[in-house]
């Protein structure tokens, strides 16, 4: 097999037979357009990690890690695209399955009529696709306008983005947060989003509330809530990140928490790097003034030059200061 043009990632967790028939889609996929697909389990049932075994070791799988616990949804697809140097990463999630084999080499030939440096990522919603002005007519499809966030589930990243943004960010908890983080970084760069209609390309059998979790740590619905207020009511962890990427005050190239320790066969043992640590001081210390100013009533004194000024000095601090003029007005760029 020639070097690989794409590293489809699929991060699973659970989902026994929407994840084998998720693989086995690929597996049907032309190969006209070089890619592997990299799994990273991040702590599934014993049943669904065994049969992920015998998927790599017939050749389903190119790469497969085993974590050995839920790590989060950030964290197990970083140890998917880095493991793999491709000019590609796409995350793909465990129920979507490939409608058509020549999936990849359709997506990609209607990618190539919007800018180079830019994102590709699914909506189900028709409505998508001309809400926003610029919408992209060509003769293989149309490219719709994205002003927030690709929805995760079948992105496409070239390295040429994650070469000035990194990749997706480790602060938060086990789901909920990678392509929304994404998509305001993207937004701050002044990068391109451009939505497909996934309709055409993927039959999608996932369910939108936590039925598939039940029994697990997971919880989407109170994983959500978290991301924009916390359980004591204080600002949630992508509230601040957003306020903090879209006033310039932290690099929009966020550092990794988590580093791969070890691997047996399989078997990937993960750790917090302690490089991250003052990552962590510093957005508790962030988090600390947004929730005493806002507590007191003075949220509005966040925007003010003298709050701006304290909060980038912390950031220059722990070496992550963004050093860049704010794209936008706070009035213009509110996280929904």
């Amino acid at each position: 097999m020639s070097s690989p043009l794409v590293n489809i990632t699929i991060p699973v967790f659970n989902r026994f037979q929407l994840t084998q028939k998720t693989i086995l889609a690929l597996h049907k996929s032309t190969r006209e357009i070089p890619f592997v697909v990299t799994v990273v389990d991040n702590g599934s049932d014993a049943a669904l990690r065994n049969r992920l075994v015998e998927f790599k070791e017939g050749g389903l799988i190119d790469n497969l890690f085993l974590l050995p616990r839920n790590m989060g949804i950030s964290c197990a697809c970083n140890i998917g695209w880095r493991a793999v140097d491709a000019p590609f990463y796409m995350k793909l999630d465990n129920d979507m399955m490939a409608r058509t084999p020549h999936w990849l080499k359709r997506l990609l030939q209607l990618w190539s009529h919007g800018k180079p440096h830019s994102t590709l990522g699914p909506t189900f919603n028709k409505n998508d696709m001309t809400k926003n002005r610029g919408t992209i007519m060509s003769p293989d499809g149309m490219l719709g306008i994205c002003t927030g966030n690709l929805m995760g589930s079948a992105i496409i990243i070239p390295k040429t983005i994650s070469d000035t943004l990194g990749y997706w960010n480790e602060d938060y908890g086990l789901y909920g947060a990678d392509d929304g983080d994404y998509g305001a970084r993207m937004g701050c760069a002044g990068f391109p989003q451009y939505y497909f209609d996934a309709t055409h390309f993927f039959l999608n059998g996932g369910k939108y509330d936590n039925s598939e979790y039940e029994g697990t740590e997971l919880d989407k619905g109170k994983e959500h809530s978290r991301l924009f207020k916390d359980e004591q009511g204080g600002v949630g962890m992508f509230r601040l990140n957003y306020y903090l990427f879209h006033m310039c005050i932290r690099q929009w190239k966020v550092p990794l928490r988590f580093r791969v320790a070890d691997i047996d066969k399989y078997d990937v043992i993960v750790e917090e790097d302690p490089a991250y640590e003052p990552v962590r001081i510093t957005l508790q210390r962030s988090k600390d003034m947004f929730d005493r100013l806002e507590s007191t009533g003075h949220g509005n004194d966040l925007y003010t030059q003298e709050v701006v000024q304290a909060l980038k000095e912390l950031w220059n601090s722990c070496g992550q200061g963004c050093g860049m003029t704010p794209p936008a007005t706070p009035e213009n760029q509110q996280p929904s």
